[in-house]
């Protein structure tokens, strides 16, 4: 994939840089090369798909964290009334 400098966004540009260790102009052509990696498990694509149907992963952290814990109460609530 090859991408101009001027169309990075600030965070990348300086990803960039960093790795190259040097600046780079504005219309400089950078080539992004990328590897194979092991496939996901399927219980892992599956889940980060429902996830993203759901709009999930625009989520701020602190609402991630904050349905975490309420899960984590509901299922301690309800492992307590078992007993």
């Amino acid at each position: 994939m090859i991408h101009k400098a001027k169309n990075l966004s600030p965070d990348q540009r300086l990803a960039i840089e960093s790795l190259l260790g040097r600046s780079i102009r504005e219309n400089e052509e950078i080539i992004i090369r990328t590897s194979e990696t092991p496939a996901a498990p399927e219980w892992l694509r599956k889940s980060w798909d429902t996830a993203q149907e759901e709009g999930l992963d625009r989520l701020p952290a602190e609402d991630i964290d904050a349905e975490i814990a309420a899960a984590r109460r509901a299922r301690h609530s309800h492992n307590h009334s078992e007993r």
